[in-house]
């Protein structure tokens, strides 16, 4: 349980109404009961005001005073931070015991912390280390000489292979696969010959990964994944790929070897991206995007292969003209053969 006015003071919002009202419990305006605080996050959501029994609503600065006539409010810069902010004091976590689970198997060379937890079933591999309040869950594999940061956490199923660096405060979900082989091999004149993959992978502090994403080492040198990436699940990031700080990869990207991508990119769901494409800082891509060539700093594409947004939604739109367009088309060709034929 909280006071609002806590709420309040957390959110750097302006509190509207009884500070000292009770909030036991966050929840969606249209299923809100009372002791809930609630979100008005966009305009679509205020037509559900009304009848919200929430005991207190989170809203943006510039919503309409009428809208919260009678209710208890905390009134925000960006509601989806204050949400963010608000979800995390009554998030549920499972406290997990520290120390090595007697089910677990750790190599004499690993180097465990005293604090970190691992749990049944786990595998820690020789020279592997595995900082403070760091937690590997049942059934994770943990190569030889991998590195797991402070405070990382690796959910069940996950193989990290021998040699990955992983960041502190790092999120790994179920059955994620990093530092595997990337894809290469070489034509001899009668069979596929495999490259050796000897590079390793390198994860920045504060990322996300999602499950059943894959991310393969490098072949030389190494596959780095920047410092606040979000990655969603169901990725597949290649060898000697280069992603930058705080970028966002949505499901079911796929992204080629030796491309780099920079700062706070975003990529929609299936975007796909060939290799040694060059991806410049701030980058969005619409779901579905195939990006075949470098994409200059700052830029909003959709399309395949990729094109401007706007030139994009133009090609859409006479796209859907199409049909219209050879009806019209083969009217006129039938009066002009008509007209010959007279």
């Amino acid at each position: 349980m909280i006071k609002l006015r806590e709420i309040a003071s957390r959110t750097g919002g302006v509190l509207v109404g009884d500070g000292e009202a009770d909030i036991t419990g966050i929840a969606a305006l249209k299923e809100a009961r009372k002791g809930d605080i609630a979100f008005l996050l966009n305009k679509g959501f205020e037509k559900f005001l009304a009848a919200s029994e929430a005991t207190a609503v989170i809203a943006g600065k510039e919503t309409d005073p009428a809208l919260l006539a009678g209710k208890n409010a905390v009134l925000v810069e960006n509601p989806g931070v204050a949400y963010a902010e608000v979800a995390a004091i009554f998030e549920k976590t499972r406290d997990v015991p520290r120390g090595v689970s007697p089910d677990a198997r750790v190599a004499h060379d690993a180097v465990v912390s005293p604090r970190a937890a691992v749990l049944s079933y786990a595998c820690v591999e020789s020279g592997a280390v595995i900082e403070e309040d760091a937690v590997v869950h049942p059934f994770c594999f943990i190569g030889p000489g991998a590195r797991v940061g402070a405070g990382t956490v690796i959910y069940p199923n996950v193989s990290v292979y021998g040699g990955t660096r992983i960041g502190r405060r790092v999120i790994i979900h179920a059955g994620a696969v990093l530092g595997s082989d990337g894809f290469g091999y070489v034509w001899d004149g009668s069979r596929h010959r495999k490259i050796p993959q000897l590079g390793f992978l390198e994860i920045g502090d504060d990322v996300e990964i999602g499950a059943n994403t894959c991310i393969d080492r490098g072949s030389l040198g190494k596959t780095v994944i920047g410092q606040g990436t979000k990655i969603d699940n169901l990725v597949q990031v290649a060898h000697n790929v280069a992603i930058g700080e705080n970028s966002i990869l949505a499901s079911e990207v796929g992204i080629a070897g030796s491309t780099r991508l920079g700062r706070n990119v975003v990529l929609g769901g299936k975007v796909g991206v060939r290799d040694h494409v060059e991806i410049g800082d701030g980058v969005m891509a619409a779901g579905g995007t195939g990006i075949t060539k470098d994409v200059k700093a700052g830029a909003v594409i959709a399309g395949n292969p990729h094109l401007p947004h706007r030139e994009w939604l133009r090609l859409q739109a006479c796209l859907k003209r199409l049909p219209e367009l050879f009806e019209r088309m083969r009217r006129i060709e039938e009066t002009i053969r008509k007209g010959e034929e007279e």
